[in-house]
């Protein structure tokens, strides 16, 4: 398994793949999704982030500058944070592909980056769901 260490040394954000295919909404499975998302050439850009689990984390906005994250900001106080635990869309990408258990992820439909990722089972805390919504290319 994969493990994704949270900000501020919180849980741990554990993504896997497995037969999740009618999880997936937008495009119909990580590839597809992961070509669309290519086919944008987007390597500057900002989303909103956020860790949905035991201790959550977030809202932030996560800022990505040629293909690395180089700003965590909380969006509530503005307060600037340390990038560990925030990912680009590549390496949200590369994690779900390299995952080895099952979990439920969204893509947008017009960019296809990863919306929600879900690890299993949040019905009794074990589980975990890292979030990024509303992306905007940078100019």
């Amino acid at each position: 398994m994969l493990n994704l260490v949270r900000p501020a040394g919180s849980a741990v954000l554990i993504l896997a793949l497995g037969a999740c295919s009618d999880a997936v909404t937008g495009p119909k499975n990580v590839q597809e999704a992961r070509n669309l998302w290519q086919a944008q050439n987007i390597s500057s850009y900002t989303y909103v982030g956020a860790v949905a689990a035991f201790a959550p984390a977030g809202p932030v906005s996560v800022e990505v500058t040629q293909g690395r994250v180089t700003r965590v900001t909380v969006i509530g106080t503005g307060a600037e944070i340390s990038t560990d635990g925030w990912y680009t869309i590549d390496q949200l990408f590369d994690q779900i592909l390299a995952a080895t258990t099952p979990l439920t992820v969204t893509f947008d439909s017009i960019k296809g980056y990863p919306r929600t990722i879900e690890r299993c089972c949040m019905a009794d805390d074990s589980g975990s769901i890292y979030i990024a919504s509303t992306l905007f290319p940078s100019t």
